[in-house]
């Protein structure tokens, strides 16, 4: 199937409320796209009501299987910047949660820098947000932010960048068309000089990295002073396990089922937690616990991070 870049994607309103605040992201999310072309094989986004409820407009698009097709389809939504104006200048009750803070999440099912086009409205669109004083987060793979670092460096804006692990033979067979990760942290090295405010996404970790490797890669990222770093594991189940498989990434096979993806998530946690406390770093990590864990950990170690505010400051 070929890959399709259309104008025609139409949304009635840009800005939705998230329940993304139970990971601390956000309480609002604004996608500039559906679909995504970094391709990433673990991702979670064509599983979730947003591509699974659209299947059918999806295949009169040409896209013939949405969620196994990731990776090979892109809907822009033009209108976006326009219609968000019209929203935020009607808008009178603004959420606020204690985890999500009230801040917008660009964005939960797309990448907001995966080419020119869209980066033109995501540009767009963080400039009308900061019109109205609102807080936000972005979260992307891509890298074309930086030709926008004249308007990233704002107290309400924090930029984080998605990075698993920086390394490039790895993760170009996990992440096919998503930059090199070691042009990530090149990148945010970028960021820092500029004074931006940061933080990481750690996420999702493939099931091999070792203790030496969360090591070497927390001692990286606090060279660049994040605010904090999320993280979490890949989770290999559903139909990102069969984008996988279909991959060749046979690691996929040994989190497959509940058991043994909790105990990859639960050796991985004890990883995380004892190399950030060697680098003297733990207050900067904040775990994404999947709810799917209890039964098989603690259910009060779960429910910690469960909604847990970040440690970030906002004005």
């Amino acid at each position: 199937m070929k890959i399709m870049i259309t104008g025609t994607e139409t949304i009635v309103n840009p800005l939705q409320k998230s329940a993304l605040n139970k990971k601390s992201l956000c309480d609002y999310v604004v996608n500039i796209a559906s679909g995504c072309l970094h391709g990433c094989t673990f991702c979670y986004v064509p599983s979730t009501p947003s591509i699974r409820t659209q299947q059918k407009r999806l295949h009169q698009k040409g896209v013939d299987n949405p969620q196994l097709d990731w990776g090979k389809y892109l809907f822009i939504r033009e209108e976006i910047p326009q219609k968000l104006e019209n929203v935020l200048t009607r808008k009178r009750k603004w959420e606020n949660t204690p985890s999500g803070k009230g801040v917008v999440l660009l964005c939960s099912g797309t990448d907001p820098y995966q080419n020119k086009q869209i980066a033109e409205i995501t540009r767009q669109t963080i400039k009308i947000l900061l019109k109205h004083n609102k807080k936000i987060r972005i979260l992307t793979r891509g890298l074309l932010w930086q030709k926008d670092l004249d308007i990233l460096v704002n107290p309400n804006i924090t930029l984080g960048m998605s990075i698993p692990c920086i390394n490039d033979e790895l993760l170009k067979k996990i992440e096919p068309q998503a930059p090199l990760s070691s042009d990530r942290y090149k990148a945010l090295e970028k960021a820092y000089q500029a004074n931006c405010r940061l933080y990481v996404a750690m996420a999702p970790t493939p099931p091999m990295m070792t203790l030496d490797d969360f090591r070497f890669n927390l001692d990286k990222f606090m060279q660049i002073n994040p605010e904090l770093i999320f993280w979490e594991p890949i989770n290999a189940r559903g139909s990102n396990g069969q984008r996988m498989l279909a991959a060749g990434l046979d690691f996929a096979k040994s989190i497959m089922t509940k058991k043994s993806w909790a105990e990859t998530f639960m050796r991985q946690w004890g990883f995380i937690e004892t190399a950030a406390t060697e680098l003297q770093c733990l207050e900067k990590i904040h775990i994404w616990p999947d709810p799917s864990l209890k039964g098989f950990v603690n259910e009060e170690k779960i429910n910690h991070w469960l909604y847990k505010p970040t440690i970030e400051k906002w004005n």
